[in-house]
């Protein structure tokens, strides 16, 4: 099966169980889910991955840890960003407050290398 990205789908029954583990992982549950626009990656029918934007703001990224290192999060977040920029968005920023100093730690390494920049408390890339 191949990686595909969805925006702003209408949740598929066989995707509940695979999101809620997701979500789950970061202590969330769909009733908790930020409200936006949501991006799913999933593959064989399952969810491995989900980003939800705000505007320019992304304000959840996530992908399962048993997919991570694989090109999952590169490959949701280019899908993302490029659909912030058809939404005429010109820049993209992420937030670093509310997380641990663990989830930064690897967020911070994955961030760089996607091309944004630190700047004070958010992350912040030009589209």
């Amino acid at each position: 099966m191949r990686l595909t990205i969805y925006h702003d789908p209408q949740i598929l029954p066989q995707w509940q169980d695979s999101l809620s583990k997701l979500l789950a992982a970061d202590g969330l549950t769909r009733a908790r889910l930020p409200s936006g626009h949501h991006h799913l990656a999933i593959f064989n029918d399952r969810v491995v991955g989900l980003a939800v934007s705000q505007g320019e703001q992304l304000i959840y990224l996530s992908v399962r840890d048993l997919t991570r290192r694989r090109g999952v999060g590169h490959y949701l977040l280019a899908e993302t960003l490029a659909w912030q920029r058809q939404q005429g968005e010109t820049c993209a920023w992420l937030s670093q407050c509310g997380l641990t100093h663990a989830a930064l730690a690897s967020l911070a390494p994955f961030l760089l290398a996607e091309g944004f920049q630190r700047q004070a408390d958010r992350w912040l890339r030009v589209l």
